[in-house]
């Protein structure tokens, strides 16, 4: 379940809808969201009413976090059931559990009849572990503590320039990952899980086949790389990344089918990017280093490309919008000031500013406000 707010959210109260992929714009009265909770952006501006909004959101999503740690969204998938029958599934207080079920209808993921019994809400697909457009190991890692407790000194990050998250864990974030394996499991995964449909939608109209040698630069076990594969049989391909990220790389080949054509690549990319390659792929990740960092990793692939100016850079990443206009990205943005330090989302001209430092011009239309491909041609 990949959500964005439509423009429709910007009218008046009970007009706004959301944006599902797979399935288009559904109004919150489909979505069995409660109006009250979900007021629009116009009807709370300037009033008391809006920070009372954003302060619950807290509310919102330990209590969608507690959901998804008992699998109920999974529990709930064949049939409605009451919080007494649930607690039997998950051995918790059936009083305890009702209430976090009451409270997680209020917010939009649950619907309660009459007769006490739960059933999914349309927003509750993207948190099914089953379900084709699950973003549970998303969500369980965004709202992990490691996540939760830079944002109590943002303030920290502005005056400083320290990250938050440093200074709360003591290293930095990427460190820290290396040292906790569990922490890191939960990264990995949720990264997985951001190979989503929207993103292979990105890459419908590029044409391997003009591209037989495809480097899937910090692409984890492999999983996008295996489906571009699987389409096309004449391709061959690497995922490039650090021993741990590869991790289950091998088993992910196997089990899609792609193994005697898909090899992982033990690599520090900002050291040395593998060559040979006719395309390097770069998905969501650039956003996670400054200017100075980015600017080396991809000098590191220019070099990998050498004399082979047919060779293309395509890059995933968001787009910012001017300023001025409200963009997911400027939020997500603090993310990568607080947590990462000095990562930063980026607008299109310093997208082409970091191109044209590091030996690259960038030849797409990506469309700003969105997570778009941005393809580069050597020069």
């Amino acid at each position: 379940m990949a959500v964005t707010w439509s423009r429709s959210d910007l009218g008046t109260a009970g007009a706004g809808t959301i944006f599902l992929a797979g399935k288009g714009e559904v109004s919150y009265k489909e979505m069995g969201i409660s109006g009250d909770f979900l007021l629009t952006r116009s009807a709370l501006q300037g009033t008391r009413e809006l920070v009372l909004h954003l302060a619950a959101m807290k509310w919102a999503m330990g209590t969608i976090r507690a959901l998804v740690q008992f699998r109920i969204p999974d529990l709930l998938a064949e049939s409605a059931k009451t919080a007494d029958e649930l607690a039997v599934s998950v051995d918790a207080d059936p009083s305890r559990l009702y209430r976090v079920l009451r409270a997680a209808a209020t917010a939009g993921v649950l619907r309660e009849d009459t007769s006490g019994h739960f059933s999914l809400a349309p927003a509750a697909d993207g948190l099914r572990a089953d379900s084709d457009d699950s973003l549970r190991d998303v969500l369980l890692f965004m709202t992990d503590p490691m996540m939760w407790r830079p944002y109590e000194n943002v303030r920290h990050t502005v005056m400083t320039g320290e990250s938050a998250f440093e200074n709360s864990f003591g290293k930095p974030f990427y460190d820290y990952l290396r040292d906790h394996h569990d922490s890191s499991d939960v990264f990995d995964r949720a990264m997985a899980q951001n190979d989503s449909p929207e993103t292979f939608e990105l890459f419908r109209d590029v044409d391997f086949s003009k591209y037989r040698r495809i480097a899937d630069i910090g692409g984890g076990r492999g999983r996008f790389l295996a489906e571009i594969l699987r389409h096309y049989l004449e391709c061959f391909g690497a995922v490039c990344d650090h021993p741990l990220a590869l991790s289950g790389a091998e088993e992910e080949f196997s089990q899609r089918g792609v193994a005697d054509r898909a090899t992982a690549i033990k690599t520090d990319f900002f050291e040395k990017i593998p060559e040979g390659f006719d395309a390097y792929i770069i998905k969501r990740s650039l956003q996670n280093w400054g200017d100075t960092d980015a600017i080396r990793l991809l000098t590191k692939v220019r070099e990998a490309i050498g004399g082979d100016l047919e060779a293309r850079l395509m890059i995933v990443n968001h787009v910012l919008t001017e300023p001025g206009t409200p963009d997911f990205g400027k939020l997500s943005d603090i993310e990568m000031m607080t947590v990462l330090g000095g990562g930063r989302e980026r607008e299109r001209a310093e997208w082409n500013r970091l191109a044209a430092d590091s030996g690259f011009l960038i030849v797409s239309e990506p469309s700003p406000g969105k997570m778009s491909l941005l393809i580069f041609r050597p020069t």
